[in-house]
């Protein structure tokens, strides 16, 4: 009899605990990290095969402003074959909501080339293809590693680590 009163308060008190860890899990605040702006310079090396040579040297500026607008800036440039080109765009983002913590999904409204921007669309379209899995939204992992600096993610791989600012 002992033993059956023993297991039912040990059983008790871990239900118990568990119960309140969950709670406090459950109510404590969610800490958002919106606004968010971060820098880096990334390269990316998108070649099939040997023969064909697609290479992005671009710096990368990523602002959140809020769950309504935000964008992506990629300036740089592009190796394709023997040809260098200047890439220079705006992926400009709208009607956003976090998913998950700190896990973002953007509609891309619009993706602005400037002027000065020579890289063929069919190439700039590997690159976006990296970044997001279909040419209509974005997700993006935040994962923060230390004060001022971030781990950026996409579903499939992490692209890239950058700095607050």
């Amino acid at each position: 009899m002992r033993r059956r009163a023993t297991f039912t308060l040990t059983f008790t008190l871990a239900v118990l605990l568990l119960l309140i860890f969950a709670g406090i899990n459950y109510f404590k605040p969610h800490t958002s990290v919106l606004p968010f702006h971060c820098l880096t310079f990334s390269r990316y090396e998108l070649s099939h095969d040997a023969n064909e040579k697609i290479d992005f040297a671009v710096s990368q500026d990523l602002r959140f402003v809020d769950l309504n607008s935000g964008y992506l800036l990629l300036n740089g440039k592009v190796t394709s074959g023997d040809k260098v080109t200047i890439l220079n765009r705006r992926i400009v983002l709208n009607n956003g909501h976090e998913i998950e913590d700190n896990t973002y999904r953007y509609k891309i409204r619009t993706i602005i080339t400037s002027t000065n921007d020579t890289t063929p669309d069919t190439v700039f379209n590997r690159l976006l293809a990296e970044i997001t899995l279909d040419p209509t939204y974005v997700q993006l992992d935040i994962t923060q590693l230390d004060d001022s600096t971030y781990l950026i993610g996409a579903p499939l791989a992490y692209l890239f680590s950058c700095q607050k600012y």
